[in-house]
């Protein structure tokens, strides 16, 4: 009991290992991927615009994310411009919102099991266009299969 006083100066938290809880958090988000999955279609079959789903899904996200990003980046980031604005539009346009657009498109023809299953193969996926641009190596003759750079 002397160890949990607060005169001490520390605080003893959980006794759960790292290594758990970097599992337990894994299998929450895959969780929370699955349930994600599920939503969609249910939006879907309810008549959604697979448009107007990612803007609302945009939106929310900016809302929830900008108050951290604000607080917390705040000494650290650069000033914003006009460039830099131009930039993250694109990109969100581009990187986010497409995908979401081909995936709710994919969905619609689908199931979310099939979605959450060919979610899984991304890895393998990059992995495959990784080595056909030859950005990794892959050496058949070494036990490990990888090259040293």
């Amino acid at each position: 009991m002397a160890d949990d006083t607060i005169g001490s100066g520390t605080k003893r938290s959980c006794n759960v290992p790292e290594k758990t809880k970097l599992h337990m958090a894994m299998l929450a988000l895959q969780f929370g991927y699955a349930g994600f999955h599920v939503v969609s279609r249910f939006a879907l079959n309810m008549g959604i615009s697979k448009i107007v789903f990612p803007v609302y899904r945009n939106i929310i996200a900016l809302i929830l994310l900008v108050p951290f990003a604000y607080f917390l980046e705040k000494k650290d980031r650069p000033a914003l411009t006009g460039s830099l604005l131009l930039q993250f539009f694109f990109l969100a346009l581009i990187g986010i919102t497409a995908n979401q657009g081909f995936y709710l498109l994919g969905l619609d023809h689908t199931s979310p099991t099939f979605a959450s299953a060919i979610q899984n193969s991304v890895p393998a996926l990059t992995f495959l266009m990784a080595v056909a641009l030859r950005i990794e190596q892959v050496r058949l003759n070494r036990k490990d299969g990888v090259a040293k750079v």
